[in-house]
């Protein structure tokens, strides 16, 4: 019986995410489908570690990178988006400008495309100023810490816990006073 439960949840999370910005057109489809040949991330680590959160993803360039590199050292912002995604697209801008306030020896910022490209990734946000690291998130991923749609924003403390979360876009004196808050924390 907990497993059916576990299965149902699980079946449902990736719905979810897959819903998540209105439908995929048939370009989207074939970056997902070049996503699922290359696995993004490692999904044999686990929530909780110490009470952080712990996962590896593909860098841009194809290599893996653990969030521990990050994750307990300084506070982390990780923003799971989409190139395809309108309401991601539109809070990139506030994104950008409170980013820039913040030097990465204060707090450090982690982009998780998700159902994206490398190549389109790259290029989208050389073009908008998106000058903080990105990584490939994958469907698992966003099961493993309850992405239920992008743009999804989780704000991580210095010691590795989850003080506060976005779903949807937001603007930027919203980002502004979560950085404050994850800085303070």
């Amino acid at each position: 019986m907990l497993r059916k439960f576990i299965h149902l949840n699980l079946l449902l999370g990736i719905m979810l995410l897959l819903a998540s910005c209105g439908s995929q057109q048939a370009a989207d489809q074939t970056n997902d489908q070049s996503a699922q040949n290359n696995p993004a991330v490692d999904t044999t680590g686990t929530i909780g570690e110490n009470g952080m959160f712990v996962f590896k993803a593909y860098d841009l360039e194809g290599g893996l990178r653990d969030s521990r590199e990050w994750v307990g050292k300084k506070p982390v912002v990780l923003n799971f988006w989409g190139t395809w995604c309108p309401p991601c697209r539109k809070e990139i801008p506030d994104l950008v400008k409170v980013y820039n306030e913040y030097t990465s020896d204060q707090i450090e910022m982690i982009g998780l495309a998700v159902r994206d490209s490398p190549e389109n990734v790259r290029t989208f946000s050389e073009q908008n100023g998106m000058n903080w690291i990105m990584l490939m998130g994958d469907q698992n991923l966003g099961i493993r810490y309850g992405i239920t749609g992008v743009p999804t924003t989780i704000f991580i403390d210095r010691n590795g816990n989850e003080i506060g979360r976005f779903v949807g876009p937001r603007d930027y004196q919203t980002f502004k006073d979560a950085f404050e808050l994850a800085l303070r924390s």
